[in-house]
């Protein structure tokens, strides 16, 4: 899952922002998208913003930190195993995915 703070430039097409900020960010290119997760409202950080979320797939190898001053750490996770840390609005994108529902609503 990836959630940028730049998050879609003026002007630039969803899927290719998503492209663009897994390129940047976890240094993946050329993911498959499967399906949107779900649309989300959220008013962190003094903000008004929707997020987004998509499943891809992408090879195992592909995946390390792009952006150090973005991404402190990238790893692939057993979704059993998930580091410690792992946020609640990531916990409950995860079970979503898990239980195979579109999510909406807060992020």
């Amino acid at each position: 899952m990836v959630s940028a703070r730049r998050g879609r430039e003026e002007g630039e097409a969803i899927t290719h922002a998503l492209h663009r900020e897994l390129a940047e960010e976890v240094a993946i290119e050329g993911a498959t998208v499967e399906r949107v997760l779900g649309v989300y409202h959220s008013r962190r950080e003094g903000k008004d913003d929707h997020v987004i979320v998509y499943v891809v797939r992408a090879g195992a190898d592909t995946l390390r930190r792009g952006d150090a001053l973005e991404v402190a750490e990238a790893g692939w996770f057993d979704p059993d195993a998930l580091p410690a840390g792992t946020t609640p609005a990531t916990l409950r994108r995860i079970a979503e995915w898990r239980a195979g529902v579109t999510g909406e609503g807060r992020w």
